[in-house]
């Protein structure tokens, strides 16, 4: 089997997203460097972004896809949904994490301030109220799960107090923080 690295810094969430993939899926990987924003990384990355997954003569960027890739080349797709509802369900909360939750949860509390401390409380009520069952969709973790984990982490991490009312979202992180491939890449 080829090698596969992931390149990009460990304190990336979209970097943590897939490392923590391929460790759910067993995939040993290196995390390689980046030379960040330099002609080497945009090499790798058109957009100067991270990560990027080479495996083989086969190079993905962007986190969803390269998730996508480990689970089907070495998971055979265990954390995608085959019902097309399910899948679609993953997908939506793959796209909230990204597009709501890293703003309010990553982005904003890199500097935290009232309104950003209001805005990171109010997303994380906002996924409590969307939160139906142990996981964010189905009986199992699926990609949502380890893209939504490291942003939580992260959020949590700059809050000085967990905010009240999201009781279910908190059960949902005790459990994945639980995860083995949690624990190897975040702990």
């Amino acid at each position: 089997m080829p090698h596969v690295t992931i390149y990009g810094f460990p304190p990336s969430t979209y970097v943590q997203s897939a490392r923590l993939v391929c460790a759910e899926a067993g995939v040993d990987h290196a995390l390689a460097p980046l030379e960040f924003k330099k002609p080497s990384h945009f090499a790798l990355h058109p957009f100067g972004k991270m990560p990027v997954l080479e495996h083989g003569e086969v190079r993905v960027y962007e986190t969803l896809a390269i998730a996508a890739y480990v689970d089907d080349v070495f998971n055979e797709g265990a954390l995608q949904p085959r019902s097309p509802a399910e899948r679609a369900a993953m997908l939506q909360w793959t796209s909230v994490a990204i597009d709501y939750a890293y703003p309010a949860l990553v982005g904003g509390l890199h500097e935290p301030n009232a309104e950003t401390i209001s805005a990171a409380g109010a997303m994380l009520k906002s996924l409590d109220a969307q939160l139906e069952g142990e996981h964010l969709v189905g009986d199992g973790p699926t990609l949502a799960d380890f893209m939504l984990y490291p942003m939580m982490a992260f959020g949590l991490g700059k809050l000085k107090s967990k905010p009240k009312g999201i009781a279910s979202l908190t059960s949902w992180y005790d459990r994945m923080r639980q995860r083995s491939s949690v624990k190897a890449i975040l702990q």
